[in-house]
């Protein structure tokens, strides 16, 4: 197992572990319920350095990426960056992830473990072009900030104010004496950054950062909360919500999609669904009654038949009751409708709704 190189530091603080895909990282501190209120309250640090990180370099790789991914990305500026997909020729998911633009390169910013697999799909496309595709997961560590005082957090540990970024750029920034990439993301529906830094760096980002825990009220948060944020966030994740026979559009990814751009692989496909107007099913909320939580592949019934599954479920702090994420058919898929979910232990009670459950309040 890979070990992130904020393990021992986390270990000292009273850390539980986990493995996920080939990697030990923190699941939580002790208290998972204060992790979530942090994120919710102020702002947490989450270790996510087991994500996968690819980058690709050459000459060719402007043109190359284009004709591959599902959203625009020829006229990213270095700066810029956007969610995208690879889709197979019948317009299923290899892989979700969101592309950085920088001056020499593209980073590919995806699920845990799958650099692997999206490399070598790429990599089929790759005859003449100048193109290098590089797993750089292990030499590179990623924090990410999530609160409404996330913004206040980097501009102490940074010493200057950060200019005005839209969602999903990045700028450089130096922090405890080393460069970082500043990148404006959220994973959990509140105001969030990412640092992403050589992996050997993230000792002393953590430091840097935990200098200010008063002031900013920052609290280290594992996977488990973030489990609970991103789900009430509606965040779908691939290998849970997502999988290769996925077609986006089911799993809402609208901003993963252009419908103006050229050709790539799977367009034909979306271009059909798109023009028909709807799919046969979508990813949905479920607000449940009682405390039972469904698991993952629990079928969901309306009173006459099966209309679905359950991919995600947890207890949400914000509504204080089970909630569930799962494919529902259009038929019985409007918000407000009843639905069940068959779990192992009783038939769950549940209301659809649109997703997110959570919108985070303006800051200020």
């Amino acid at each position: 197992m890979q070990q992130s190189a904020l393990y021992p530091m986390q270990q000292a603080v009273g850390a539980t572990f986990t493995d996920v895909a080939g990697w030990t990282m923190a699941a939580n501190f002790g208290h998972v319920e204060a992790e979530y209120q942090a994120v919710r309250q102020a702002v947490g640090v989450i270790d996510l350095s087991h994500r996968s990180l690819i980058r690709i370099t050459g000459s060719h790789r402007q043109r190359f990426l284009q004709a591959m991914v599902s959203n625009d990305t020829a006229d990213l500026e270095p700066g810029q960056g956007c969610y995208a997909t690879l889709l197979t020729n019948k317009g299923k998911l290899v892989a979700d992830f969101v592309v950085y633009a920088d001056a020499d390169a593209y980073w590919l910013d995806l699920e845990p473990g799958l650099a692997p697999s999206l490399i070598t799909a790429l990599d089929f496309f790759i005859i003449a072009d100048d193109v290098t595709l590089s797993d750089v997961t292990a030499e590179w560590g990623l924090l990410s900030l999530q609160g409404p005082y996330a913004e206040e957090l980097i501009t102490l540990a940074c010493g200057q104010e950060l200019p005005p970024l839209p969602r999903l750029s990045h700028t450089d920034g130096r922090v405890a004496g080393h460069d970082v990439r500043l990148i404006v993301r959220s994973h959990t529906g509140e105001e969030g950054y990412q640092l992403l830094a050589p992996m050997a760096a993230l000792p002393a980002l953590w430091e840097a950062l935990w200098e200010h825990r008063h002031t900013c009220g920052l609290r280290a948060v594992g996977l488990d909360a973030l489990e609970v944020l991103r789900i009430e966030a509606g965040v779908p994740v691939f290998g849970r919500d997502m999988t290769e026979e996925t077609i986006p559009i089911e799993a809402n990814l609208t901003d993963a999609i252009s419908y103006t751009k050229g050709c790539y692989v799977g367009q034909e496909v979306i271009a059909r669904l798109d023009a028909r107007g709807h799919v046969n099913r979508r990813l949905m909320g479920l607000r449940l009654a009682g405390e039972v939580l469904p698991q993952a592949g629990d079928v969901i019934v309306s009173p006459e038949r099966e209309v679905g599954w359950v991919t995600s479920a947890a207890f949400s702090h914000a509504l204080q009751q089970p909630i569930a994420m799962g494919y529902i058919r259009r038929e019985v898929n409007a918000p407000g409708t009843t639905l069940a979910v068959r779990s192992a232990d009783a038939m769950l009670e549940g209301k659809v709704v649109e997703l997110p459950f959570y919108t985070a309040a303006p800051v200020g």
